[in-house]
């Protein structure tokens, strides 16, 4: 009898230890997403940009691509994902769009976008954090007496 609630009491006490490596694990898969997401589209837009404003921008979203690898430090597997996945996004941008024109220009400005909120939801942890510590009562700081 006792042998039986000492494993309940462990399985009770792995539980929230499971559910949280769970959840951990499906953050990291959404990152991941939305990292391949992010590299396909600076391929696009390394493509397009160069394309239309190669004065401008011809190897600004390279760079970017660059810095986020820099940034992200990935195994070497992710890493040969996302550069595949700039890669793809270059190659179909190509394709689609061979030249400058209206519409070229339109789909870039909607993928920049697209981009925009990929970033938000890569950063939102980082700003929820930050916003924590910016409201942190300090230590240090001395509050006056209220007087009684």
């Amino acid at each position: 009898m006792s042998r039986r609630i000492i494993i309940a009491g462990l399985a009770l006490l792995a539980a929230p230890f499971s559910m949280a490596s769970a959840q951990d694990f499906e953050t990291y898969q959404q990152r991941q997403r939305d990292l391949s997401a992010l590299a396909e589209l600076f391929g696009e837009l390394h493509h397009l940009r160069r394309t239309c404003d190669p004065r401008y921008e011809a190897d600004v979203w390279r760079e970017r691509m660059k810095k986020m690898i820099e940034l992200e430090e990935p195994q070497d597997a992710e890493r040969e994902q996302l550069v595949q996945g700039f890669n793809k996004g270059y190659r179909n941008a190509q394709r689609r769009y061979p030249g400058c024109d209206r519409r070229a220009r339109d789909y870039a400005a909607g993928r920049a976008a697209q981009g925009d909120a990929i970033v938000t939801r890569l950063t939102e942890a980082l700003r929820q954090e930050q916003e924590a510590e910016s409201f942190t009562a300090s230590p240090y700081v001395i509050t006056p007496a209220t007087e009684q």
